[in-house]
């Protein structure tokens, strides 16, 4: 995980290993403030290997409202249910609040945190951040169709589908070396 420095500063070499209780195992920085919530996170569900934090302004939105986040294209399909909120505006800073965020993930790539960002989820580092760049496209595109008119939700049966056909193995190596090439170029 990124430690408690500056993004702009962190390159892999200042990376930490955490375990389950919070604790910097691997590395020579802080453990971020909110260390808690990815151990959680990882406990709670096995089959995920990687999380993104981050606060996407659009979605951030969503969190705010009582206006449920749910799919309207292709992309946004990965959220099908909605995606859920936490409802309290704190710091994930101890182990009860990361369990709390952890159960209110449920099974679904993603959770916002009322007024406080957001997390994706996912089994490696790219789905997860394909999660965090869907997830805030879910945001625009439903926001925009809010302001036009009345948005029509995919159903549960073209979320489905449309997973299957957004994000293909293929297409995930071709979309994260198409953002790792963007981040890397500034």
């Amino acid at each position: 995980m990124t430690p408690r420095i500056s993004l702009a500063l962190v390159t892999e070499n200042e990376l930490l290993t955490v375990n389950f209780n919070g604790e910097v195992v691997e590395g020579n920085h802080p453990a971020p403030s909110e260390t808690w919530l990815h151990a959680a996170i990882m406990k709670a569900k096995p089959g995920i290997n990687a999380i993104t934090r981050i606060h996407a302004r659009v979605a951030n939105m969503f969190s705010v409202t009582d206006r449920k986040l749910e799919p309207v294209h292709n992309h946004g399909s990965f959220f099908a249910d909605g995606v859920p909120v936490f409802h309290r505006p704190d710091l994930i800073t101890s182990q009860k609040l990361g369990e709390e965020v952890a159960q209110a993930l449920r099974d679904g790539p993603a959770v916002l945190l009322r007024g406080n960002g957001q997390v994706t989820v996912g089994r490696t580092i790219p789905e997860a951040v394909m999660m965090a760049i869907y997830l805030e496209e879910a945001a625009e595109v439903l926001y925009g169709a809010l302001q036009i008119g009345t948005p029509i939700p995919l159903t549960q049966d073209e979320s489905a589908k449309r997973q299957v056909e957004a994000l293909p193995p293929v297409d995930m190596e071709r979309a994260w070396n198409f953002f790792k090439k963007r981040a890397k170029s500034g």
